[in-house]
């Protein structure tokens, strides 16, 4: 038999053990936000879908570069694309994203002066 300290201990292992791929989904989000250059992208989308071609002048680098990274944003979940052809055109998976990564700084913010 068990002893309840042993039983808290495998509860406990199994309660954090269950998240451990949740929180590898969750980091996955916040590495792919970290990037400022991802970052842009996302608030380049917010006013609707763009391709490669439309948001390169907006950034400093090259446009293998640029399709690498909208890549690892839809292969999170937060874009969605559509192909015309051989273009393929971005847009934001879910638009409140804008509203949580706001929301999400602003009390980080408000936090660090409270």
């Amino acid at each position: 038999m068990y002893t309840n300290e042993a039983v808290e201990v495998i509860s406990y292992e199994t309660d954090v053990l269950g998240v451990e791929d949740d929180l590898d989904r969750r980091s996955e989000v916040f590495k792919a936000l970290a990037d400022p250059n991802r970052l842009k992208l996302i608030y380049l989308l917010m006013d609707g879908e763009k391709c490669v071609s439309e948001l390169l002048p907006f950034f400093k680098i090259l446009q293998p570069t640029v399709s690498v990274h909208l890549l690892l944003l839809q292969d999170i979940g937060l874009l969605s694309v559509r192909r015309d052809g051989r273009k393929r055109y971005y847009s934001l998976a879910d638009e409140r994203i804008l509203l949580l990564i706001d929301g999400f700084c602003e009390r980080i913010w408000n936090m660090k002066t409270e």
